[in-house]
């Protein structure tokens, strides 16, 4: 089984060792309720709309939960500006979900990792588990975001004349705006998406036809991560909130596990913080 280490995980994971001891000594003293605010798009499912219905509203309300915090949330899409204009300014205290390569943020420890994966319908002639497969040249592809890792790992390969649908989100759509691209692969507009995992995963369970998903090679050469690590950002400085997520985070462990299992999100197992920490001591 693959385990890859958030590069900021072993580091982290001392100071939550730290912090859970003096929390269970009484040295942190009484936590009072406060509002932990966050930033979260209304309409980007399976992550997260206004009715909390996404897999990190779930955790969101796990981590409050744990940290004896009021959640609140302020909606914005989930654009550039969700960090310039929203946590910079102090509209909001942190975001879920974001890639822990996202620039300007303080990152937590990453909770989560997916790879990306190709989604087909099951009763398919074909068996999909790799960028190089044959079949590939002779299908319709679809990818969620022009020039993600996925698209430019099937560009590679001279196969971007196969990709016959690209990303378009439908306002309209209740379901959420990613679920466009998984709809086509049940319907036969397309033959294979090559999602994210937890885009292809959610919506691949929730088709009125059988879809397989897989994991794509978790690199791809030159050594290019085919999966994103996912953190919770908070405002640069802000060590303090950091440090009390990382410490819930460690402590929730495996009801975020849960979540994930729930939504049907393909993962990269993690080391369980405390066991990474007990690992690279000395």
């Amino acid at each position: 089984m693959t385990v890859l280490k958030s590069r900021r995980q072993v580091s982290a994971l001392k100071l939550v060792l730290l912090a859970l001891a003096n929390i269970a000594f009484g040295a942190a003293g009484a936590a009072s309720a406060w509002e932990m605010r966050v930033c979260s798009d209304p309409d980007y499912m399976p992550f997260s709309n206004r009715d909390l219905e996404g897999l990190e509203n779930r955790i969101a309300t796990i981590l409050a939960d744990e940290m004896g915090a009021e959640l609140a949330y302020k909606w914005w899409p989930q654009v550039p500006s969700m960090v310039t204009d929203m946590l910079r300014e102090g509209e909001c205290d942190m975001i879920m979900g974001v890639p822990d390569s996202q620039k300007g943020l303080l990152p937590s420890l990453a909770y989560y990792q997916s790879p990306y994966v190709f989604v087909y319908r099951a009763d398919a002639d074909y068996e999909i588990s790799s960028f190089d497969d044959p079949d590939l040249e002779h299908l319709k592809l679809g990818v969620q975001s022009t020039n993600d890792r996925a698209h430019t790992a099937l560009g590679k390969r001279g196969l971007n004349d196969n990709v016959a649908l690209q990303f378009i989100a439908r306002p309209e759509d209740e379901d959420g705006p990613f679920a466009p691209l998984v709809e086509a692969v049940a319907s036969g507009e397309i033959d294979v998406a090559v999602p994210w995992g937890p885009v292809g995963g959610y919506y691949a369970a929730r088709q009125p036809v059988e879809l397989t998903v897989t994991q794509a090679p978790h690199f791809d050469l030159p050594f290019t991560p085919m999966f994103i690590s996912v953190v919770i950002g908070v405002r640069r400085g802000d060590e303090a909130l950091r440090d009390r997520l990382d410490i819930a985070l460690a402590s929730r462990w495996d009801d975020v596990l849960s979540v994930l299992e729930e939504y049907d999100v393909p993962t990269i197992p993690l080391a369980r913080p405390i066991e990474s920490l007990e690992s690279a001591a000395p």
